[in-house]
């Protein structure tokens, strides 16, 4: 259960960016950028590793949920969140301008950078939100089974423990 509801926060989470994209086309450069970065890191936080627990690892979902229609879309986003975003790798993508290095020279001397400008096309953001729809109910119906556990529990905010054998499964958060 808690694969599919971390996996469903962070589609949403990466849903919410990329609307938020096409309702203000008109975002300053850097804010449109941060705004890009979370939405692929969102994303792809479901189909990477998680530590569950001390000694286990798990990839929440794995890119076979992913229809085939988003399966390039889907695998540019994790590429992106590996080699350009999460990581700056000198070869990330050899045919666009990221990860290079910059020199600025000037009266003072001279920097070194690098940059990756991340940006999304109006129909890319457009698909994004599609497949997060997609995938947000695909988690909802794998969690559905366990909504009856939920019945008949008081008022409040709750915990759900992710050991193995808890002698409480809701921890309620006083």
């Amino acid at each position: 259960m808690w694969r599919y509801t971390y996996a469903r926060s962070s589609l949403i989470e990466a849903r919410q960016a990329a609307r938020f994209l096409i309702e203000n086309p008109k975002l300053p450069d850097q804010v449109r950028q941060a705004l890009v970065c979370q939405a692929v890191i969102a994303y792809a936080r479901p189909f990477t590793k998680s530590q569950v627990t001390e000694s286990k690892r798990i990839v929440p979902l794995s890119s076979e949920v992913v229809p085939a229609e988003f399966r390039d879309l889907h695998n540019e986003y994790l590429q992106m969140r590996d080699r350009t975003i999460g990581h700056k790798d000198a070869v990330a993508f050899p045919w666009a301008p990221v990860n290079r290095v910059i020199v600025r020279v000037d009266d003072t001397g001279f920097e070194l950078h690098t940059v990756s400008p991340y940006a999304m096309v109006d129909t890319g953001l457009r698909q994004t939100v599609k497949l997060c729809d997609y995938l947000v109910e695909y988690c909802a119906s794998k969690v559905q089974e366990h909504f009856s556990h939920f019945v008949g529990i008081g008022k409040g905010v709750y915990f759900l423990s992710i050991e193995a054998d808890p002698i409480e499964w809701l921890l309620k958060n006083d």
